[in-house]
Order: C-alpha cells, then structure tokens, then sequence
C-alpha cells in the first residue's frame, strides 16, 4: 500500500507531503489541488505503463495531457525541475524530473532517483543511462512499489456515456481491472469477466444475487438505483460491446441514454472495484457524478468496502452525501479509522500563498475530528440565511 505522496515545486505546491490511507478522501474548494496530488500518481503510472526504461515523465498520454513543462512546474519557486514520490512501509522513492529546453518540450527528463529504506539512502543520478526503473542494485528495493504505480487503475470524473456501444481493449494483456480513464472498456470487463467469484469481503448478501461478478454489480447496482441491472453482449462481428440497463427484472433491456447518466455513470466504478486484486490501487475523480443523493451515500460505503477487502481507493469528491456513507461504513465496523485517511484542500491566498491540506480524524462512531470552514457546511450555512440567523 502506498502510505504517503511526496511533491515538490510541482504545479500549485512547494512541498508537501501527504499520508494515505487504505480510503482516501481528497475534498475542499476548486483549484485547491485536489487533483494535482492525483496527477502525482498518474503522470508516474502513465510513464511507467508506456515504458518502464524510460528516462523521461510522460506529461500526455492516455490517463493525463497537461501540456508543457511550463505548465506543471511551480513557476513562484524557479528553476526547471520537479520531483515526484510516493511511500510504502519498506520504501520511499522520489523522482526528479527537469526540462531541457533543447529536447522534447512535451516531457521532463529524469535528473535522479532517491531511493530509501529503513537501513539505506541510495541516490541515483542521472548521466545518460538511467531509468525511472534502473536494472541496478540499488533500485531492487523499489520495484514492489513501481508495479503498484504501474498497474494504477484512474476513472476520470467524465465518462463516456451517450453511446449503447463500447470499444474492447487493444491491448491483448491489460491492467487488472483497467475500465478506461472514462470507462469505455467496463462494459468489456463485466462480459469478460461476468462468472469471475468476488472476494467475499466485497459482497452483498442479496437472495438472488451470487457471488460473481455480473451477480454483485447488480447487486450494488440495486443499492445505488433500486431495481436496476446491467447486461453486456458483445456485437458480432465487431470489436464492440453492447450495454444495456432495466430498472426492474420485469422491465425491458434499455440503452444507456434511455436510462439516465447515473446508473450508466456508476457502472465503471462498480466494475473496477469489485475486479481490482489486493493491493492495487484504484482512483476515482467524483463518483457522485449523476447519482441522486441515497446513491451516493451508498457509493460511499461501497467504496469502503471495497477498500477494507484489500485494495486502496483514492477519491476525489465534492460530495458530503460521499463523505457520509464512508462515516456510516466506519460506525457499522465495515472498515477501521486508521484505514480512512480525510483531507480538506483550501486555495491559496495571496500572490505567494499556497494551497493548505487540513487533515480531518475519524473514530469507530463515524465521527469527524473538526470540521474547518468550507467543509461540507453549506447546507448548514444555507438554512441559516433562510432562517434568518445571519
């Protein structure tokens, strides 16, 4: 499991070092860096996917485009470089990154690698011959953790969802679990994989719905739409896949766009959390999206269950409704305090101000440590300007 991100001098932070947990909760304000700590972690697994030899991060591929190295490094520090890291319990590596303003102005170039343990400090530089995977020594160490960024598994906040026909995966031997940045491939997965068992952990107890994957989509499907299930065939002669929706098992079989955006919204998440293998990682940009307010509180407790099998879930949400159902999860003992990690992002203030992470504690009753302003509040802020109470 990753346990903590490292960034410096990258986009809108400094410094910063942020814990993780088995769950965790990235929320607060827009353009806080909320996603900038995910794009730490995709712009890695982005590279590494594309080439594990590679000398330089891929700032444009399938999972991220941002553009130039202009546009990622912290311009209030100068300087043309940047460093990316991530920790588990045994290691810590940091990888730094400059532009070359001779070169390629669509990546960074490695500069070095730090690689630590409990008992080590290896610092690698770069002289023309290093990767962000080194066949040396010294990176033995670190190649646990660079498969777990490898085989990262991202679902973007948009996702494809006016069409009834999906693509199948070209890639003859994908990522566990890799549904698509926007989803296009969980209608491949759920056919492909519809008999495969789920971990118990993540199942519900539902009469009529076993423990596979096509039985437990439903399933959850049910909690977040009650009634709904979803099919997949794939199209003859073709490399497409059909989906199809009903809200009830005595409805017809629909297509997507005349079911509604939530259900068909949902259908990736549920697909690439009830397949992804223990340890891997799964991020997910606003799983709310389209869901009516029971349906994302069920999500959110979907997604702790998920977690506490075994996986680790990061999540970027502006949802309380979200933030509720994990606090549920945790008071009925569905996953522990010390898996859920809550941080609440606040803008920068000022021409050299940056952006401020508060972390947020929980317990085994749901509840929340502090709750600083601007974290879900504005609901209560609401009803007191209605009252009249301000």
């Amino acid at each position: 499991m990753i346990t903590a991100l490292h960034l410096r001098n990258f986009k809108c932070f400094e410094d910063l070092d942020l814990p993780l947990g088995k769950l965790t909760l990235l929320t607060g304000f827009n353009a806080a860096g909320k996603s900038t700590v995910l794009q730490t972690v995709l712009l890695l697994t982005q590279t590494l996917q594309a080439d594990l030899q590679s000398d330089r991060l891929r700032l444009n591929g399938p999972l991220l485009r941002l553009g130039t190295p202009g546009d990622v490094i912290n311009q209030k520090q100068g300087g043309a470089a940047i460093t990316l890291g991530a920790k588990t319990d045994s290691v810590e590596v940091r990888w730094s990154f400059q532009a070359n303003e001779e070169e390629d102005r669509r990546s960074l170039k490695l500069k070095s690698i730090h690689i630590r343990t409990s008992k080590s400090l290896h610092i690698l530089e770069n002289s023309g011959y290093l990767s962000l995977l080194p066949r040396i020594a010294e990176a033995e160490s670190a190649m646990p953790l660079v498969e777990v960024l490898r085989q990262t598994v991202f679902l973007s906040a948009a996702r494809q969802t006016e069409t009834e026909v999906y693509p199948v995966p070209d890639d003859t031997n994908p990522v566990n679990a890799s549904v698509g940045s926007i989803g296009q491939y969980a209608a491949w997965w759920f056919h492909q994989n519809d008999d495969f068992e789920v971990d118990a952990a993540r199942c519900l107890s539902k009469p009529g719905f076993p423990q596979t994957l096509r039985g437990q989509v439903n399933a959850w499907a049910g909690e977040l739409f009650p009634g709904a299930e979803v099919n997949a065939q794939p199209i003859p002669g073709t490399r497409l896949m059909r989906l199809e929706l009903r809200t009830s098992r005595t409805d017809n079989w629909r297509q997507p766009s005349n079911i509604g955006y939530g259900l068909t919204y949902a259908f990736p998440v549920l697909v690439a959390g009830l397949c992804a293998s223990p340890g891997q990682v799964l991020i997910v940009d606003s799983p709310e999206a389209h869901l009516h307010p029971r349906g994302q509180s069920r999500m959110g407790q979907f997604l702790a269950q998920a977690a506490a099998s075994g996986q680790q879930i990061l999540v970027e949400t502006h949802s309380d409704h979200v933030l509720n159902g994990i606090r549920l999860a945790l008071r009925d003992a569905v996953i522990a305090p010390d898996d859920v990690a809550i941080h609440f992002f606040n803008p920068a203030t000022g021409d050299e101000g940056v952006p401020q992470v508060t972390s947020v504690a929980t317990d085994r009753k749901g509840n929340l440590s502090h709750w600083s302003e601007g974290f879900f509040d504005q609901i209560e802020k609401d009803l007191a300007n209605l009252a009249g109470w301000n």
